[in-house]
């Protein structure tokens, strides 16, 4: 608030209005079926990386009144070292599942030279909403 000192106009400008938002959220919230088993990397004892991918869709009419579905396929990470065994254990292919944390967009190189881009979900509540039977 230095600026505010030197120019009582900046302390106007500069604070917040009575109900504005201080923060930002970055937070996705998905419901949607798993497209495959949880897959955990160990990477030593103490470090664990869970991955697997959450299919949601939608439906929409053409311009002509035909049914449009498109399917949207959301990469989802966990590196919550509680969580990680149960989730590999737990999370297959076809469950119903609730999911939510940041999206984070990340590039790499692959083995072949080109730039990759990535969009993951880091996984920070999950839901089971696939009963348990449906597990075995």
């Amino acid at each position: 608030m230095l600026l505010a000192r030197l120019n009582p106009v900046a302390k106007r400008v500069a604070a917040p209005a009575i109900g504005s938002v201080r923060t930002l959220i970055n937070k996705a919230t998905i419901v949607g079926r798993v497209g495959q088993d949880a897959e955990i990397t160990n990477f030593n004892p103490d470090r664990s990386v869970v991955h697997f991918s959450v299919a949601t869709s939608e439906n929409r009419k053409d311009n002509e009144g035909n049914l449009i579905k498109t399917t949207h396929w959301h990469r989802i990470v966990s590196w919550d070292q509680k969580k990680n065994p149960f989730l590999a254990d737990r999370v297959k292919r076809g469950d119903l599942v609730f999911v939510e944390g940041p999206i984070h967009y990340r590039s790499y190189t692959a083995k072949d030279g080109t730039e990759k881009q990535l969009t993951e979900i880091t996984l920070k509540t999950f839901q089971a909403l696939s009963p348990k039977e449906h597990q075995e």
